[in-house]
């Protein structure tokens, strides 16, 4: 059976905003930031001023999801969501993560990583999986704790096991960083009617399908049905779908 959508996690007794601002980066991590989520609350609403195609339900999942992450103190684990969008709604797909991004880093007066993998698709994976790493590990040591790994499905399958060390729970490298993944669907849309279950299940047989297809056992570095079923439960725990905005598709951000 598939990951439930949403890991049901208790999100009252949340510190208040004076605690919030007090908390550093785990220990290990640096460097520390004052975090001011009224600052994530204001650009979030603009936000969504720019998308107003976008479901209400979208909008509280996502505050509810990124909020409890800024405004805990000691945060044990990072925060990482999935946008997706069918095929017609690709540039809203890429500004509405690019926004979101930012909004998030905002709380935190940083900067944003966006790593490409449609510009990686066709390099060697380890490599892929080396300059990831380095990225990564660069802007979450530097002012940048929020990356965007835009179309993810487009990554070699390989190259992707190194989000098991920076999305792995209580053990991932560090916890005050936000992972936003986008996924591509091959479809035009993603249809109003369809449950967030079903698209939780939709995109997870489309990115294995892309990532592991039908090979056989593999090498420790490469992709097989195990590896990913692990990484899958490790950064799908909120999966939400983006819609078209005609100005968007037509302007772009």
């Amino acid at each position: 059976s598939q990951e439930p959508l949403i890991k049901r996690r208790h999100v009252n007794n949340l510190p208040n905003q004076k605690d919030a601002a007090r908390n550093t980066a785990c220990e290990g991590e640096s460097p520390a930031r004052v975090v001011k989520p009224e600052m994530f609350a204001d650009q979030l609403s603009l936000l969504e001023t720019q998308f107003p195609s976008q479901q209400a339900e979208v909008w509280k999942r996502i505050k509810i999801h990124l909020e409890k992450h800024l405004q805990s103190a000691q945060p044990t684990e990072p925060v990482s969501l999935i946008l997706t969008a069918g095929l017609r709604a690709e540039r809203s797909l890429h500004c509405l993560a690019q926004g979101l991004a930012s909004s998030y880093s905002s709380a935190l007066n940083t900067s944003v990583l966006h790593i490409d993998g449609v510009s990686k698709a066709s390099q060697d994976s380890d490599k892929v999986k080396l300059d990831i790493d380095k990225e990564l590990l660069a802007a979450f040591e530097g002012d940048k704790p929020v990356a965007v790994i835009h179309r993810f499905e487009e990554l070699p399958p390989g190259s992707t096991l190194i989000f098991y060390r920076y999305c792995d729970h209580e053990n991932a490298a560090y916890k005050r960083v936000f992972l936003l993944f986008t996924v591509l669907l091959p479809q035009d849309e993603v249809g109003a009617d369809v449950s967030l279950r079903d698209l939780e299940e939709m995109v997870h047989d489309f990115v294995k399908k892309r990532l592991v297809g039908s090979s056989s056992p593999t090498d420790f570095n490469e992709m097989d049905n195990d590896k990913f079923s692990g990484l899958w439960s490790r950064i799908s725990h909120l999966v939400l779908p983006v819609v078209s905005e005609k100005v968007v598709e037509q302007k772009g951000c």
